[in-house]
């Protein structure tokens, strides 16, 4: 585990309670499955675009998911920018999509909130075995894009978070086996 947070363990990361958590990796690393362990009744202060397309599915899934994509994004965004108002959330995010980063950063500084990274570094192999388990894989130029963009984006965010997501305040990293040794993440 490398990085800071305002209190963090081996199996706690504690942030303060007007923070911005946003959980970042490359597909198939393990974002939502980490949130659905820490927090399994779905807290309304836990946003992942995953659980927005479940609950879409019934009604968009006879479509071709790339037909309706764009709108879940674009609704997930507003969702979030909204839940930005008030605090604490964590947000689900790969992190390597230069304009949310900074609508991120934007929104949070708007709102007061400050940002706080948790990034997940996982292997792209296991990142890959990750959507072959959960049945949901990413494009291979798309995966290749993400894979692409991590390593510098890893390097921003450890050397300096404001760097990967402006006003950003802290990055923790964690591999697969520090992911799956924390317990919680809490807001004081």
């Amino acid at each position: 585990m490398t990085g800071t947070a305002d209190t963090m363990t081996a199996e706690e990361l504690t942030y303060p309670s007007d923070s911005v958590v946003v959980l970042a990796g490359i597909p198939g690393a393990g974002k939502s499955t980490l949130l659905d362990r820490l927090f399994p009744e779905h807290s309304d202060r836990v946003y992942d675009s995953g659980r927005l397309r479940d609950r879409w599915m019934p009604v968009f899934g006879v479509l071709p998911y790339p037909w309706w994509r764009p709108l879940l994004h674009l609704t997930y965004y507003a969702i979030v920018l909204n839940a930005m108002r008030t605090g604490p959330l964590v947000v689900h995010d790969c992190a390597t999509r230069p304009w949310v980063r900074r609508l991120i950063g934007w929104r949070a500084r708007q709102t007061g909130r400050t940002v706080h990274l948790l990034l997940l570094d996982v292997p792209d192999d296991l990142a890959r075995d990750g959507q072959q388990a959960r049945g949901r894989v990413v494009r291979k130029g798309s995966m290749a894009t993400h894979c692409r963009r991590w390593p510098q984006l890893l390097d921003q965010a450890v050397a300096d978070p404001a760097e990967l997501i402006p006003g950003a305040a802290s990055a923790v990293v964690l591999d697969r086996d520090q992911a799956n040794r924390l317990e919680a993440i809490s807001f004081r």
